[in-house]
């Protein structure tokens, strides 16, 4: 099932990582967005983690190129 979506943090968004579930305890990369909240939550069982473990890094990768951006881009337009 595909789901997209996009979301703009408030100022009070955080990120970490919780242990969540109701029946399993797994770990999970939650986002709390200032309203609202997502939870990346770990897919099947351990035979699947190496794949998952691959997308993690594609996504810290993919913060640390944001975060290159953000910080040389003039902060307020026209500037």
């Amino acid at each position: 099932m595909a789901f997209n979506a996009t979301w703009a943090p408030g100022p009070e968004a955080v990120a970490g990582m919780q242990v969540v579930g109701i029946h399993h305890n797994q770990p999970a990369l939650v986002m709390y967005l200032d309203k609202d909240s997502i939870a990346i939550t770990t897919p099947g069982g351990p035979a699947t983690w190496p794949e998952f473990v691959r997308f993690l890094r594609e996504l810290r990768d993919a913060a640390d190129e944001m975060i290159e951006v953000l910080q040389t881009e003039p902060s307020e337009p026209g500037t």
